[in-house]
């Protein structure tokens, strides 16, 4: 029923003619505070006992699994949620340590709170606890267990922006600084958002130097994130541990960007080309929209570093990935989970499908965390002159 109506409604969409929203720019985001934007975790202790179970079997887990397994994350932000008056716990998933929140005397300051709810998710939960009034500190007691916590405040910095959001660790600062460039030219984005996952060649703050020299961004944010990523060591069900991005998603989505204009979460190897998607975003009925996504290829030797702008081969037929989304935060198709490539568990993203706008998949953008990529070999690859014509600005 749900899915009937949304394609009706995309239906009517498209007899409107497409009338770009304009945005009213807030103040301009004082760059050098960063105390706002940290996360306030709760982990479990090292050496403590108690932690989180396996989520894929041990037949299935090969060797150097556990090294990027989370065993000990509770929550990667703890938030107090204005408007429900709640505390809000990101966490991977919980597993057994949903006991912790079960059995546990949960305190905000020195007053009891009431049960928690818990939100299961596919890779990620929430437990909400109701809270009329933010804390200054709260504190879970479970056993012989003592965790405190200063909570989140929402933030609103990024209210009315067009944001690029992503997660990175150790990508090249150059290449974060033509993707932050192009989308600024390209797309109109006024404001980027991007956890840093544990960078061990160069500093948070050298990230953050990177993004605040990007002319046109009104908010430039680096938020570090070092929190176990998961493991692809697995025969199946490799994706099942993979609890950080979904949480980052999440914390996204209630804490920094919940009064953006419009979302855009895509990778750094990623570059949105084509129609403006923010404005599409704003303009669609439900708030949503999807962008098909193709791989680019470049043809560099393994001495010189490739740049997005080396990517403008491709195979014959193209070789298609799958698509991402941008969208408007509190429409009621988006208050939902944000997940890795759509909303809805993928349902509607045939139908949302902007036919005016690309992305360029760049297969030598990478450090090489997730596979060796060497997926031009053994194709045949022919110069895209769209794609030339798309980078062009960069050189």
């Amino acid at each position: 029923m749900l899915r009937a109506l949304v394609t009706a409604y995309l239906a009517l969409s498209t007899m409107k003619r497409f009338t770009p929203v304009l945005c009213v720019k807030p103040n301009v985001y004082t760059r050098g505070r960063m105390s706002s934007f940290a996360l306030n975790p709760m982990i479990l202790p090292p050496e403590s006992e108690l932690r989180r179970a396996h989520i894929v079997p041990k037949k299935y887990r090969l060797e150097g699994y556990d090294d990027t397994y989370d065993f000990h994350t509770i929550a990667y932000d703890v938030v107090w949620m204005e408007q429900r008056k709640a505390l809000l716990f990101v966490c991977p998933k919980l597993l057994n340590l949903e006991t912790v929140f079960k059995a546990s005397k949960i305190f905000a300051d020195t007053s009891a709170l009431p049960k928690p709810k818990i939100k299961r998710y596919r890779r990620h939960d929430e437990v909400w606890i109701k809270c009329p009034l933010k804390p200054s500190e709260v504190t879970l007691k479970f056993e012989n267990l003592v965790l405190g916590v200063k909570p989140s405040s929402q933030n609103h910095e990024f209210d009315g922006k067009n944001v690029i959001m992503t997660k990175s660790k150790n990508n090249e600062l150059v290449w974060i600084s033509d993707w932050l460039r192009h989308h600024v030219h390209v797309q109109s984005a006024t404001a980027a958002l991007i956890f840093d996952n544990g960078s061990d060649t160069y500093s948070v703050t050298d990230l953050q130097r990177t993004m605040n020299a990007t002319t046109g961004l009104d908010v430039a944010v680096a938020v570090a994130s070092d929190f176990a990523f998961g493991s692809w060591k697995a025969t199946k069900l490799l994706h099942r541990s993979m609890f950080y991005q979904a949480g980052m998603l999440s914390v996204t989505r209630h804490r920094f960007l919940h009064s953006a204009r419009a979302v855009l979460p895509i990778d750094i190897d990623e570059m949105v080309c084509g129609a403006n998607v923010f404005d599409a975003a704003r303009s669609s009925r439900i708030g949503y929209v999807t962008i098909p996504c193709a791989w680019r290829y470049s043809k560099l030797d393994d001495a010189r570093r490739p740049s997005h702008q080396d990517h403008i081969w491709r195979c014959e037929p193209d070789a298609s990935c799958k698509e991402k989304y941008c969208l408007t935060p509190g429409r009621w198709f988006t208050d939902t989970v944000w997940d890795i490539h759509g909303l809805r568990r993928y349902a509607f993203n045939a139908i949302s499908k902007l036919n005016d706008a690309r992305i360029h998949h760049c297969e030598h953008i990478s450090n090489g965390w997730k596979r060796k990529r060497d997926a031009q070999q053994g194709k045949y690859l022919i110069v895209d002159a769209q794609t030339q014509r798309d980078f062009e600005h960069l050189n």
